[in-house]
């Protein structure tokens, strides 16, 4: 509520005449007392009764209502008469009283929309904004649409989840197996594996057994297989593994080169391969990609096999030299499966 001095209403000159006075009871709410009191010192009265005697005697018109602020806890313990949001006061008047509802216009006490008058609102009973906080609309926006936003983001994460989920798959491709190779079983002459004696390991041989020549190094691991023993394709199971065959002008007679999906590092090296029994192409581990023979320089018919990581020969694990001769395959975690 504003109010401003103001001419008698329709020019009447005002009356000279100071009327008598007589006491009144005006029952009020919380919130049109406190307004009341603030629109008071707003005008420059001392009290809420100048205030209305001003009214009365025409000195101050009221030009605008406001919606009146919330209860403040000043002066409340003399105001207090027991009962839930009302307030008695005695006030002069010269007329009988006139009174009109101010707490009408807003949110009443105790009303959620009004906030708490006990919170210590800063701006309770400032006359510039006639004694209330104005509610901000911004919670009831948000809170009114958080339910969409959050049907939206869930439909969104739905549909981009898969997604996402297959361009990691086409980029990091295929999942990669692992084996420790530190730990690695290694064999040495005299073992047998797959029911096949080691003949002889990776080492620096002192004398070629054909050739004669001196500290030449062998890079795999010789098995005394017979002619004609299937060759199988190394890997996990399910891998695609590749295979090319070719002529090794050094020694190695017919040589098969297997790259398996799931260690694309390896190269698995079949040597001494029986003639046109070596097939190139595209198989599945497990599948038969060779025989073996005695192709090249060897004393006899037997079988080598290598492995290279990254282009350098390593000595072969024991698990990988057995699934190229039984056919069993791997596991993601280099371990042999059982057939």
């Amino acid at each position: 509520m504003s109010l401003r001095p103001c001419l008698p209403v329709n020019n009447v000159p005002k009356s000279t005449v100071t009327p008598t006075k007589r006491r009144c009871t005006v029952t009020v709410s919380a919130q049109a007392w406190h307004g009341s009191k603030a629109a008071a010192q707003a005008a420059g009265c001392g009290s809420i009764s100048e205030l209305l005697e001003k009214l009365g005697n025409g000195e101050l018109a009221v030009v605008a209502a406001d919606e009146v602020g919330p209860l403040v806890d000043d002066d409340r313990s003399s105001l207090d008469d027991g009962q839930s949001g009302l307030f008695s006061t005695e006030m002069p008047n010269d007329q009988g009283a006139t009174t009109w509802p101010l707490d009408a216009v807003g949110p009443r006490a105790g009303d959620p929309r009004a906030g708490d008058p006990r919170a210590g609102d800063p701006r309770a009973g400032d006359p510039r904004v006639g004694g209330e906080q104005r509610p901000s609309l911004l919670p009831g926006f948000f809170f009114g649409r958080l339910p969409k936003m959050m049907m939206t983001a869930t439909c969104a994460a739905l549909i981009l989840l898969p997604i996402l989920y297959v361009i990691d798959l086409r980029l990091s491709g295929p999942k990669k197996a692992t084996v420790d190779l530190d730990n690695a079983i290694a064999l040495k002459t005299g073992d047998t594996i797959a029911g096949y004696e080691v003949t002889d390991h990776m080492r620096i041989r002192p004398v070629h057994p054909v050739t004669g020549a001196i500290n030449v190094p062998h890079n795999g691991v010789d098995v005394a297989t017979p002619s004609g023993t299937p060759v199988y394709a190394v890997g996990v199971a399910g891998d695609q593994v590749s295979v090319d065959c070719w002529w090794d002008v050094d020694g190695g007679g017919w040589v098969a080169d297997q790259t398996t999906e799931s260690y694309p590092q390896l190269v698995f090296q079949s040597l001494h391969l029986l003639e046109n029994e070596c097939r190139s192409g595209t198989f599945t581990s497990g599948e038969v990609i060779a025989l073996t023979g005695n192709s090249g320089l060897g004393s006899g018919e037997h079988y080598d096999f290598r492995v290279k990581l990254d282009g350098r020969y390593i000595d072969p694990p024991k698990q990988f030299l057995e699934a190229a001769l039984t056919g069993k395959t791997l596991s993601l975690d280099g371990k042999l499966a059982e057939l």
